[in-house]
């Protein structure tokens, strides 16, 4: 009875999603753990601090860190980044990575390249910077084995046997890209989120390099045929809020706009 209920708290706290995957919950950051056939993909990690929480949670659900055989990092950012230097002390787990994010990972801390995406976010960060101060997290240097990735790529998360493939989908950061999988899923990082709700970023990522950028990957994914968004920070949604959204739809009015008048212009050319 005992082993019964230990089973069933570990299933409420991580369930396996379409029999293919875990979400797993390290405070701000969710990662997430995808069965192949000779043990799991982990997609992000988090702070560095988490990492006796990460041990805890794939225990819960029976899952060593031998277990994982590849880690796939959305970006470099030290909340995606953190323990993946202390995780390889007991796992010899491939990287995966952005070819851009091993800059980042070498020097142990993330690039200052970003802007709030509206002022109620500039006036929070202050706050946020009281219990997080830095950006650091333990220097990651790359193994002869571990994979770069330059472009979207379907063949080498097939060639592991996750039925998916990579999109580069830049815009939070130049090397974010994110994981599409053949049954509507979409492991985004930080391309979109859906937590703060308070602070009206609806489903924006709260710093940013280049929100245009966000918003075409928004429309990338989407048109890739992704049903469902699994965000590093926040709740599972619909992929559809991407494109409905109140800012999507401000940005691709503008969009439109430019290009009517620049059809109107070419055609008083050609008169």
């Amino acid at each position: 009875m005992h082993n019964l209920l230990k089973q069933a708290t570990a299933w409420l706290k991580n369930p396996l999603i379409n029999g293919l995957f875990y979400r797993l919950n390290l405070g701000i950051t969710k990662s997430y753990l995808l069965k192949c056939p000779d043990g799991y993909l982990l997609i992000d990690t988090g702070y560095k601090h988490k990492f006796r929480k990460f041990i805890r949670e794939i225990h819960r659900i029976g899952v060593n860190t031998v277990d994982i055989k590849y880690i796939l990092l959305t970006h470099h950012h030290d909340d995606h980044a953190g323990f993946i230097a202390e995780m390889r002390t007991y796992t010899n787990a491939q990287l995966i990575i952005h070819e851009e994010s091993a800059a980042g990972l070498r020097k142990g801390e993330s690039e200052n390249t970003m802007h709030p995406v509206n002022n109620r976010i500039k006036k929070l960060f202050p706050i946020f910077r009281l219990i997080h101060p830095d950006f650091k997290f333990p220097q990651v240097f790359l193994k002869e084995n571990d994979i770069l990735i330059a472009g979207d790529d379907n063949e080498l998360l097939r060639k592991i046997g996750i039925h998916g493939q990579i999109m580069m989908t830049p815009g939070h950061s130049h090397d974010s890209m994110s994981v599409i999988m053949d049954d509507g899923c979409a492991f985004v990082g930080d391309l979109a989120m859906n937590f703060l709700k308070l602070t009206g970023i609806r489903y924006r990522p709260i710093y940013c390099e280049n929100i245009e950028q966000v918003f075409d990957n928004w429309k990338k994914v989407v048109d890739s045929g992704v049903k469902t968004i699994y965000p590093a920070h926040g709740k599972p949604f619909p992929a559809v809020k991407l494109i409905t959204s109140k800012w999507y739809k401000l940005y691709q009015n503008q969009i439109d706009k430019k290009n009517k008048s620049a059809e109107q212009q070419t055609d008083l050319l050609s008169r």
